[in-house]
């Protein structure tokens, strides 16, 4: 399957409403205001609280992205990375873990250098989310070498505290026939027509 080589796989997921959604944080400059679902903001409520006690500050930097940004950074990543890269670093529209409601970008509060970027690997933040985040039900969605061949992202954490959540991300029998289906079709389409 050399031809194949490059093929990067984001899954399909569900769209939350917008009127579900619950205010998690503002970004550095309080320009935007950042949203999630209502247990995801509870978890990392929980989560943060938790490292506070230990000295780690967690910041949201992304958290629910509707398709229309989505599409527009995607974009974005084409043009800064290349056609068929930027889906390394970007899902296409309808594909991003963002949209779910339950996926965080999570930077140091201490490292605002570090936001958005492997650099967060190195932060007190990140050592902190790998050793502790599990307890609060969240888990990496992009660990080095995942087979999705998404690029790793440190920073990105997705909430896995409920049925539906664990559902989306985990599907299992003829869902994820469905899912991991319609995910493939969708990166053949992207990887033969960038």
């Amino acid at each position: 399957m050399r031809i194949l080589r490059g093929l990067v796989i984001h899954r399909f997921c569900p769209h939350a409403p917008r009127v579900s959604l619950k205010l998690i944080g503002h970004s550095r400059d309080k320009a935007l205001m950042h949203l999630a679902l209502t247990e995801t903001v509870e978890g990392f409520g929980r989560m943060s609280e938790a490292s506070v006690l230990e000295g780690v500050r967690l910041h949201v930097i992304w958290a629910f992205r509707d398709p229309e940004l989505q599409r527009q950074q995607f974009e974005e990543a084409k043009q800064k990375h290349g056609p068929r890269n930027g889906i390394k670093w970007l899902a296409p529209p309808g594909f991003s873990e963002h949209q779910t409601g339950w996926v965080l970008d999570i930077g140091d509060w201490d490292d605002p250098e570090a936001d958005d970027n492997p650099l967060f690997e190195r932060t007190k933040a990140f050592k902190w989310l790998k050793e502790n985040a599990d307890k609060f039900h969240f888990e990496l969605s992009f660990p080095p070498g995942n087979w999705q061949g998404v690029s790793y992202e440190p920073w990105h954490w997705r909430f896995v505290g409920t049925p539906e959540a664990r559902r989306a991300f985990h599907p299992t029998g003829m869902h994820a026939l469905r899912v991991w289906g319609r995910s493939l079709v969708e990166a053949l389409r992207w990887w033969m027509h960038p």
